[in-house]
């Protein structure tokens, strides 16, 4: 027994020094958290506007086409409070910014009223919350939880030992600007019930707790940029028709009187919704909900006219 004890001790030590082995070697490999930290904080006072939210902007907005100065901070499965966080940290020091690009997520904006498989909805969407505090934690220096650090091991769904071998531009997953296009002939077959929007019961009473996180956080970009001079764009991104079907106009009421309790403390806030926008063909679509290459070149141009209406 007493043999087996320290075997196992030994076993344990070994796994040990394994595991601070990955951590300590990922610290020293390029990733897009990191890239996109570096991007910004070397271009502070060179951002004319910052796109955030998460895959529907990343994806969805290719900055190339907004003009000099624009870049596309979002990240895929980000959680919007650290957009927030971010915004409090960068957008004070961005002299020359211009307007701040949020996107507006349906399915975020339903304020604790889904209709059908609640339990799994929130069990998918707490197994990205530990990629997303463990990664904005590590590589972007967002503290906004208790843990001082959190391990890539222990919490990443990325599948992060990929990045002991493969090069740098693979391991950066966007272009210079951030902006990471999907291509149309790699999308599934049934892509277009893919993403759809979540069901929505609009007798259920809107969760106040809910309601209020998010007002503290759009309250928060709000509040940073206007300080700044810059505008606060909130859109929502094409989606398609299937997508289209799905939402549900209390639930749309209920965003837009959100926008515009906003816009009345904060007048530089803009709200724009171009879930139906036309003109958007299926090759445009990756999923229901999401754009492809593109789609995105396509709404870049929509946000142009939006940033710039005389240009």
């Amino acid at each position: 027994m007493k043999q087996f004890l320290i075997t196992l001790s030994k076993f344990g030590a070994l796994l040990l020094v394994m595991l601070v082995a990955i951590e300590v070697g990922l610290l020293y490999r390029p990733n897009i958290y990191s890239y996109k930290r570096q991007y910004v904080e070397d271009h502070q006072k060179d951002i004319k506007v910052l796109l955030l939210g998460s895959s529907h902007i990343e994806e969805g907005v290719n900055p190339a086409l907004l003009g000099e100065g624009a870049f596309n901070l979002a990240i895929s499965a980000r959680l919007n409070e650290y957009d927030a966080a971010l915004a409090e940290k960068y957008v004070p020091g961005m002299e020359n910014l211009e307007a701040v690009v949020m996107h507006m997520d349906y399915s975020t904006f339903l304020f604790g009223r889904l209709k059908h498989n609640e339990h799994e909805v929130n069990t998918g969407a707490f197994s990205l919350m530990g990629t997303c505090h463990c990664m904005h934690t590590k590589y972007m220096g967002m503290h906004l939880k208790p843990f001082w650090y959190w391990s890539e091991v222990l919490n990443s769904k990325l599948n992060y030992m990929s990045r002991f071998w493969n090069k740098a531009e693979v391991l950066q997953e966007c272009d210079s600007l951030g902006y990471c296009g999907l291509d149309v002939n790699e999308r599934l077959t049934d892509w277009e019930n893919r993403n759809l929007a979540d069901d929505f019961d609009p007798t259920v009473p809107i969760n106040q707790e809910a309601y209020d996180k998010l007002w503290n956080v759009y309250g928060t970009l709000a509040r940073v940029t206007q300080e700044r001079g810059a505008r606060l764009i909130l859109v929502h991104t094409p989606v398609y028709k299937t997508y289209q079907d799905a939402i549900s106009p209390v639930a749309l009421k209920d965003i837009q009187e959100f926008a515009e309790k906003l816009q009345q403390k904060y007048p530089n806030v803009e709200y724009h919704n171009f879930l139906y926008a036309e003109g958007f063909l299926p090759e445009d679509f990756n999923d229901s909900s999401h754009l492809t290459s593109t789609g995105a070149d396509k709404f870049a141009r929509l946000l142009h006219d939006v940033i710039y209406p005389q240009k």
